[in-house]
């Protein structure tokens, strides 16, 4: 479709919406509004600079839409009937949403469950590898689990097929990486729907509009009911920037951390067998030191964000697993999207040439990959981190252990992320002297010089119990539970 027919086709999609609020369809807010989809809203967003008012038009029109989900919530609690709550994932290293999830489970008058959508962004081998290992980790952990991709028949299944819900919790604002089915323009009003950043946004371009355009003031975020944000810094971001004026936004705290809060209801001898870390044979665990080494995937600047070293260190790091071989455990946890992104920057030939890789890690004695599963056991008992992504700087702060982040010049931040890196150890991505020197010094011989500033820093700024009163899973719980 060419940008001249797109353009009359939403005129045509806001005439047809303003036929229907002449004609009475939204009087009560009522069902008749379920023919009514966000894509009339689309059409305002797309059109809102070139509108009459537009902005004012979008926040009108969305107020419809809002108050027609809500309405759809309450007149079907006041039947009797549960009210069906789905967290739509893509990814279960990315999943942020347990203690919502939980306490949702154990409230009678809601069906709480997981759908976990295929990534149509990535190759079809790819995408099957990655959704099937998501789906079965969930499934595995007897998670209430509806696939939105039929692996067997190779199609996406549709709502109505695995049970359509009544409100949506986003796991992603990267909805247009799902199939068209589940991208929220085709939801009908009478659907609900609300955001859980599954990371911590600490990445910005040079210019600072990536966190603007991708996140503060994006389209998909400017549709949601409530976002429940990390913290305050964001927060602020969100009333500065955002279409609404951040007036859909809640401060809950990050409710993946809440994980750390809850003093960890496992042993220590329970975390490590979930954590998983690997040791050579005669080698006592209580001796060995646990790092994690975490790539990120951007080779290319996609938005102006450039952070990855992994291109200059990949093999240093199997050099590394094998001098320290009878000294310290490794874990390997790639971002999520490095296989796509390092075949796309030429790191790799192709998904083969990958997992060769991946195989030196996994044929190491004291080492192995952690891929789509949980990565909080990990943290919670490792000892320290050697990164370039941006999240992990954040999150790693709920365990307060030691951290070197591998620079590279292009590398920008949002204002919360260079504060962050500048509690931790750092160093170039291609200085092999520095990266084993944090090792030897700082994890081996315990010279933790900077414990006590990120302990400062993140009393300042990332410790939402303290300034909430409650955790952030029971913050968003209680929030939803007020509609009924």
């Amino acid at each position: 479709m060419d940008k001249k027919q797109e353009i009359q086709d939403e005129v045509q999609l806001i005439q047809d919406l303003f036929d229907g609020i002449d004609n009475g369809d939204f009087n009560n807010f009522g069902e008749t509004s379920d023919k009514y989809t966000f894509k009339y809203l689309k059409a305002i967003w797309d059109l809102q600079t070139v509108l009459d008012g537009g902005k004012e038009l979008y926040k009108q029109i969305y107020e419809i839409a809002i108050k027609c989900g809500i309405r759809h919530v309450q007149q079907k609690y006041k039947t009797g009937r549960k009210i069906k709550v789905a967290f739509l994932t893509i990814s279960a290293a990315e999943w942020p949403a347990e203690s919502v999830y939980r306490l949702l489970k154990m409230n009678e008058n809601v069906e709480a469950y997981l759908v976990v959508g295929p990534l149509i962004d990535r190759s079809v081998e790819n995408m099957e590898d990655a959704f099937e290992k998501t789906a079965s980790f969930f499934e595995k952990r007897g998670y209430d689990v509806r696939r939105a991709y039929d692996s067997k028949n190779k199609k996406v299944r549709l709502w109505e097929e695995i049970g359509k819900p009544d409100i949506v919790i986003h796991l992603t604002h990267w909805y247009k990486s799902l199939p068209e089915e589940y991208q929220i323009e085709n939801y009908p009003f009478t659907i609900l729907n609300c955001y859980i950043p599954y990371a911590m946004s600490l990445a910005d371009n040079a210019k600072g509009t990536f966190m603007i355009n991708s996140s503060n003031n994006s389209m998909f975020l400017n549709m949601m009911w409530h976002i429940y944000t990390d913290t305050m810094y964001h927060y602020e971001g969100y009333r500065e920037y955002q279409l609404l004026g951040g007036e859909n936004v809640v401060f809950t705290g990050f409710p993946k951390m809440d994980f750390f809060y809850n003093k960890i209801e496992n042993t220590s001898d329970q975390l490590m067998l979930m954590a998983n870390w690997k040791y050579p044979t005669g080698c006592d665990p209580k001796n060995m030191k646990k790092v994690i080494i975490a790539p990120h995937h951007t080779f290319l600047g996609y938005g102006g964000i450039l952070y990855s070293t992994f291109q200059w260190n990949m093999y240093f790091w199997i050099y590394l697993a094998k001098k320290y071989e009878n000294q310290i455990s490794f874990i390997f946890k790639p971002h999520p999207n490095l296989r796509t992104r390092a075949i796309e920057a030429e790191v790799f030939r192709d998904a083969g040439d990958y997992e060769r890789y991946i195989d030196l890690w996994e044929k190491l004695p004291n080492a192995r990959v952690s891929a789509e599963e949980s990565y909080l056991e990990i943290f919670a008992t490792s000892d320290g981190m050697i990164m370039d992504s941006n999240s992990f700087l954040a999150e790693y702060m709920y365990v307060n252990k030691p951290l070197l982040f591998l620079t590279r010049e292009e590398q920008t931040f949002n204002k919360l992320g260079r504060s962050i890196v500048d509690t931790y150890d750092q160093c170039d991505g291609r200085d092999y002297i520095g990266i084993e020197s944090f090792l030897q010094n700082v994890i081996l011989n315990g010279k933790d010089d900077k414990k006590e500033i990120r302990a400062d820093f993140f009393g300042k700024h990332l410790d939402y119990l303290a300034k909430n009163g409650c955790l952030a899973g029971e913050m968003i719980y209680n929030d939803i539970i007020s509609l009924l």
